[in-house]
């Protein structure tokens, strides 16, 4: 039995395999017959796109919009435009966090080579900025003179908090991301910076607590101790004690309700070198704030990591890494995480994601129905029955349903990849994202939808 292929079978075979040429004339001709073929038009522009011929992108992109085009077109659309653009991928931008109604965004950008080297990257100096989520209104609020960083609102939205290194604080002749940072907090209202935590000690994760009036952090006190966790009081500059620093503990977030500390720790010699590391495994435990009562959550058997609460704290999800996911001998940091969720209560826990794919920066939604997740592609290549994967490879960001299991993505990664995805409690959805020639821009789109005609045409004139 003979098949034939239709034309559009025979373009996008030029397309698959890199006769874009050929692919161009073909798709052209399709739409000079029918000016209204939608799915030709697409295939016109997605072939001058991989070309790299950006303006005939962009031109026949634009002609498609004006043919209705259906969702699956409209998916591939953002593969090649990506979402919302709302800080520029000239600069290198970093540690973006929503403020609590979702309508703002603080975030670290490096805009210029403070170092000299000749590059603009995460080695380079960074201010601290704001903006609106839907990209107006930017606003510099601490300068790039410094080395700034791990900024975020407090509750009420009228300060932010962060680390800024000032100083060679381990004379070495330098100012870089060895050195200790100052925790500092800024009052967006009236302009005024305030130290709130002094470099002398090693501070990291700053955190406003629910109520705004301290501030939760990871902190080394001691020459060659461990990290404690710690809370300030912003007014009066008290520091209490929450975990002590007979072992390393991390990534600290705090319920809704303001009375438990969750966090990762290492308290074990899971690996048998006679001593207690980060290179062995944690385990993940809650600190009541009020009488400093500790409970563990997760054994560590397994390496589990960076916990988040649900809103109601009834629930937390986080990472675990189980098993040598890359077929190297050993668990490390090269492989791979499931995604679990657990009752508190219960302490019972469930894999919602498979370690079978790179996961991480894992967050509920705000009705906790859904994790969104930065992950590996989906996509399986076998050889020999073996599944080929890459640490490195561009990620996309996913959604989840807990009880269902069901992956969708949010973001491609077939020509950008991304990093860091934060959830507001509007349900939008900001990461960064870069392609080849590119920083790392800030993006922005709608958890739930696509975005609408009239916002993909903004969205193809402002991105490419």
């Amino acid at each position: 039995m003979i098949f034939f292929k239709s034309k559009l079978e025979k373009g996008i075979d030029f397309l698959k395999t890199g006769k874009y040429d050929d692919a161009i004339g073909h798709f052209s001709q399709m739409v000079s017959y029918d000016p209204k073929d939608c799915e030709a038009q697409f295939s016109l522009a997605k072939s001058y796109f991989k070309k790299n011929d950006i303006a005939k992108t962009k031109e026949n992109l634009l002609k498609c919009l004006e043919l209705q085009p259906n969702e699956e077109i409209i998916k591939e659309m953002v593969e090649i435009t990506n979402l919302k653009k709302i800080s520029s991928d000239q600069h290198y931008n970093t540690y973006l966090n929503f403020s609590s109604d979702g309508k703002k965004i603080i975030f670290t950008s490096v805009r210029r080579d403070t170092n000299g080297d000749g590059r603009m990257n995460h080695l380079d100096n960074g201010g601290i900025y704001l903006i609106d989520s839907d990209g107006q209104n930017e606003r510099q609020i601490a300068e790039d003179s410094y080395i700034n960083s791990d900024c975020s609102f407090s509750p009420d939205g009228k300060y932010a908090v962060y680390l800024s290194r000032r100083r060679d604080t381990n004379g070495d002749g330098k100012i870089d991301n060895k050195d200790s940072a100052g925790i500092y907090i800024f009052d967006l209202e009236h302009g005024n910076e305030q130290l709130l935590m002094t470099d002398e000690t090693y501070n990291k994760k700053p955190v406003f607590t629910p109520d705004g009036q301290s501030v939760i952090f990871c902190g080394w006190r001691r020459f060659g101790g461990n990290s404690g966790i710690y809370s300030v009081d912003v007014k009066t500059k008290t520091i209490k004690e929450l975990v002590p620093d007979l072992y390393e503990n991390t990534s600290p977030v705090i319920s809704s309700d303001g009375r438990w500390v969750l966090y990762s720790s290492w308290r074990d010699d899971t690996n048998g070198d006679g001593k207690i590391d980060i290179r062995d495994s944690s385990a993940i435990y809650m600190t009541d704030i009020r009488n400093r009562q500790t409970t563990r959550l997760t054994k560590d058997s397994y390496d589990n990591s960076f916990p988040e609460f649900s809103s109601d704290g009834k629930k937390i999800i986080y990472l675990s890494r189980r098993r040598d996911t890359n077929g190297d001998g050993k668990i490390d940091s090269l492989d791979f995480s499931g995604v679990y969720v657990m009752d508190v209560e219960s302490k019972i826990s469930e894999e919602v994601v498979s370690d079978n794919f790179f996961n991480k920066f894992i967050s509920f939604t705000k009705d906790e129905k859904n994790i969104v997740f930065l992950g590996s592609w989906r996509r399986k290549y076998r050889i020999k029955g073996k599944d080929i994967r890459d640490i490195f490879e561009n990620k996309g960001i996913y959604i989840v349903n807990v009880k269902t299991k069901k992956t969708e993505m949010l973001v491609s990664d077939k020509y950008f990849s991304s990093s860091l995805p934060q959830v507001s409690s509007n349900n939008k959805l900001a990461y960064l994202s870069w392609r080849k020639h590119t920083r790392r821009g800030i993006f922005v789109r709608d958890i739930y939808k696509l975005p609408s005609v009239f916002e993909l045409k903004e969205i193809i004139e402002q991105n490419l």
